[in-house]
């Protein structure tokens, strides 16, 4: 396992995080995260809404029963659309706690933003929660750049603690159409060079492109498969979140095609490549993965043994031909 450290946490983290949001029993997710803990993962990513609380109390119950709390990283996420606002941080935030058997979430990050809602109020209470001791650091996932500095200026001349993590989309794909509503993707030139600059400490989602990079035959499956599944609720003629309705562009046929030649120079699979991508980024940069089962794990687990240099970085982003 690889590690990085984030300001503000003791604990080194795992460069993989183990995403919380797809058991569905306890048996099936003991296996997993005895696995995860086994080659060295410490870190998960879960939210007040996944499950509808199933997989925080799913997660609180397990490492109950490991006894193995103390060496584990927690993120938190709470206040989602429609509820994203100060009073729901902190209602949620006592149930999901609750939901994990702990008192004090590693990481808490607001899962939307509330653009209607002065970013002050936000910080208030995420300022408030930390002084408490129920979360250590607090950061902002699917956040404009533009707010997150606002967040953070406003902290700063009110003397308050300041979002000091990003968790945005951030895959070697870039995204063209939104997998959800306010879904943003952090392969943006702006974005990149602010997290370069300040070492903001990023969380990437859908960090392998969910399966862009993967062989076109295998891709059109998931495609196809995510589509059919999400039929009985999207809108008529509102694109699916697959891996083509969100990723397809020329650039990113390109970048598919500099990925599977350097998986064939390397002797890799092509989906290591890409996996391996935002956790060569000049900045404390983590993937979280969503592994249902151990052979899933294991495929993830290789992206760590893929060297990348900051050449192979910046051409495998278009940056360099």
């Amino acid at each position: 396992m690889k590690y990085n450290k984030i300001d503000g946490l003791e604990k080194d983290i795992s460069k993989l995080i183990m995403g919380n949001d797809n058991q569905t029993s306890f048996d099936e997710a003991t296996k997993l995260w005895d696995h995860w803990v086994e080659v060295g993962g410490n870190a998960f990513d879960t939210a007040y809404i996944y499950g509808g609380g199933s997989q925080e109390k799913l997660l609180g119950e397990w490492h109950r029963k490991r006894n193995n709390l103390k060496d584990l990283v927690i993120v938190a996420k709470g206040a989602h659309t429609p509820n994203c606002d100060p009073k729901s941080i902190s209602s949620q935030l006592t149930e999901s706690l609750d939901r994990l058997q702990t008192e004090t979430a590693d990481i808490y990050i607001m899962h939307r933003d509330n653009t209607d809602i002065p970013v002050g109020e936000f910080i208030d209470v995420l300022d408030e929660e930390k002084n408490k001791g129920r979360i250590k650091i607090f950061g902002g996932s699917n956040w404009t750049l533009e707010r997150f500095k606002e967040a953070n200026n406003w902290a700063d001349s009110h003397n308050k603690n300041k979002l000091s993590i990003l968790n945005n989309n951030l895959a070697l794909s870039k995204m063209i159409n939104p997998l959800w509503a306010g879904c943003i993707s952090s392969n943006d030139d702006e974005i990149l060079h602010y997290l370069e600059q300040t070492k903001t400490a990023h969380l990437s989602w859908s960090s392998q492109g969910r399966g862009y990079f993967l062989p076109d035959d295998i891709t059109q499956k998931i495609e196809d498969k995510i589509t059919l599944d999400e039929s009985s609720w999207r809108k008529p003629g509102e694109h699916s979140s697959g891996p083509i309705s969100c990723y397809d562009s020329e650039d990113n046929r390109e970048r598919k095609k500099r990925v599977f030649q350097l998986a064939s120079e390397m002797g890799v699979d092509s989906q290591n490549i890409a996996g391996a991508w935002p956790i060569h980024l000049k900045f404390p940069s983590f993937a979280l993965i969503g592994p249902r089962i151990i052979d899933e794990l294991v495929s993830s687990l290789k992206n760590l043994d893929v060297e990348l240099s900051e050449e192979q970085v910046n051409w495998l982003n278009l940056k360099e031909e």
